[in-house]
């Protein structure tokens, strides 16, 4: 995963956190890196990062769907190099021995090099509020990616 890629996480990460603290989850976003202008469609002289949320609530299979459908013509209609899904989840963590059901952020990062899933705890703060622990790589992943088709359009 390239320099830039990884920007796309950290702006994940980042809107998670502020959906956390804001209102207690996380509501699914969509980041790509895109070469060709949002407005006109012209080629960029550098790929930019965007993001999007899902405002709808309460989230349904649907909205969630129809979401992800724009998001795949979008990368298309924007020549995307990469795009980071995330969205909370529950997901069998093991801690300290033990396994364990949580809370996670999870994101699922498309680039050129494939698909890659990553999780981060969502865990409850000093301050009362909730946070996220550290980010990691999930394994056997071949059963996290239920997308189906890629989002990037095919080179």
């Amino acid at each position: 995963m390239k320099h830039d890629e990884q920007s796309l996480i950290k702006e994940a990460l980042a809107q998670a956190q502020t959906e956390l603290s804001r209102f207690g989850r996380v509501r699914p976003g969509a980041f790509m890196l895109v070469r060709n202008n949002p407005q006109t469609g012209a080629p960029l002289t550098h790929p930019t990062g965007l993001g999007t949320v899902l405002e709808e609530t309460p989230i349904t299979g649907e909205a969630l769907e129809t979401f992800i459908a724009g998001v795949r013509t979008e990368a298309a209609r924007l020549d995307a190099l990469a795009v980071a899904l995330s969205a909370e989840a529950e997901a069998e963590l093991e801690r300290n021995g033990k396994v364990e059901k949580k809370r996670v952020l999870l994101i699922r990062m498309e680039d050129q090099e494939g698909v890659h899933i990553l999780h981060a705890p969502i865990d409850p703060q000093l301050d009362g509020g909730l946070g996220l622990g550290e980010l990691m790589a999930s394994e056997g992943t071949e059963g996290l990616d239920e997308l189906g088709e890629p989002l990037l359009p095919r080179r």
